[in-house]
């Protein structure tokens, strides 16, 4: 069965996405309505020796001002030959428009060759259509798997490194002593008489001590060193190049901090807070687990001589 051209052209003038013909010079042949509605440029514009390349917006443009109407060019360039090019001759290709009203969209355009003009040039169909809510959808996508990575690093209430990211960071920084023959430090800390403070005021209390405590340790440690809560009440300190002298200097910084700072709980009434730390040297011989023995035997030694205090290993 024979349908006629005008059942075809009926077709095309409904279809939903844009339809260029293009010649191999670069200009817009012919174009259904949906070109004119995805673009902006009406039957009069496309039909003045319209290049379809000025379409295109490039990374180069943004300088433009956003509430001007967009010029397209009428003088064909190299720039714009490369441009056709690079799109007419990939089939199925992803780029950004500029339509006359100065909005940037992105599309996605099929492209082909079809028979030649009466002119003799080479005539290429495109099929383009506006893909800006999948991007949006991408884009949603992309952040929302960013997140979920951040979030099986940090830990949710205090918002720094969790134990899963600390013991990362311990294991890269073991691996960097034995390659570079250098040392480091790793100090524990653990709040002193947390329990008691959940008991008396709630865990909404012990929350914000957390919190605030993270803040103060952030503030007073050094832009190289690592902080992690690897416990409920406990913390961590990765501090590289660090010797015991060192590492005393800031254990004994973090703690007077911590000691002076006003942990308000309610407007005009604020808890004192102290921690206990220990800490240990290690080099190029020990794992993991046996560098957080020693921190933890230190540690427990800080406790078991009246809290508030630091000790080495």
């Amino acid at each position: 069965m024979k349908v006629e051209v005008s059942l075809f052209k009926e077709i095309i003038d409904r279809a939903l996405d844009a339809i260029w013909v293009v010649n191999e010079s670069g200009f817009v042949e012919c174009f259904n309505p949906a070109c004119e509605t995805l673009t902006g440029y009406d039957s009069k514009d496309l039909n003045q020796q319209f290049e379809f390349a000025s379409l295109i917006y490039n990374e180069s443009e943004r300088d433009k001002q956003e509430d001007s109407n967009h010029k397209p060019s009428t003088n064909l360039t190299s720039e714009s030959l490369e441009i056709f090019n690079s799109i007419f001759n990939t089939g199925t290709k992803e780029f950004n428009i500029r339509t006359k009203t100065n909005r940037i969209l992105p599309v996605e355009m099929k492209s082909f060759e079809i028979q030649s003009s009466s002119q003799g040039l080479r005539l290429f169909a495109g099929i383009m259509r506006d893909i800006q809510f999948r991007k949006s959808l991408e884009e949603n996508q992309r952040m929302t798997m960013a997140t979920l990575k951040k979030l099986a690093f940090i830990d949710e209430l205090t918002m720094i490194p969790n134990r899963r990211s600390f013991y990362d960071s311990f294991r890269k920084l073991i691996a960097t002593n034995i390659r570079h023959n250098r040392h480091a430090t790793l100090a524990i800390v653990d709040i002193d008489n947390f329990k008691e403070i959940n008991d008396t005021y709630g865990h909404d209390i012990g929350d914000l001590v957390l919190r605030n405590i993270s803040k103060v340790f952030i503030e007073n440690l050094r832009e190289e060193d690592t902080v992690g809560r690897i416990g409920g009440e406990e913390f961590g300190f990765l501090l590289p190049e660090t010797d015991e002298e060192g590492a005393y200097k800031v254990l004994e910084r973090l703690r007077l901090a911590v000691k002076h700072y006003r942990f308000f709980v309610f407007e005009n009434f604020y808890l004192n807070i102290t921690i206990s730390l220990g800490y240990v040297r290690f080099g190029q011989t020990q794992t993991l687990e046996q560098v957080i023995k020693c921190a933890d035997i230190a540690l427990y030694k800080s406790k078991n001589s009246g809290k508030d205090a630091i000790s080495k290993f």
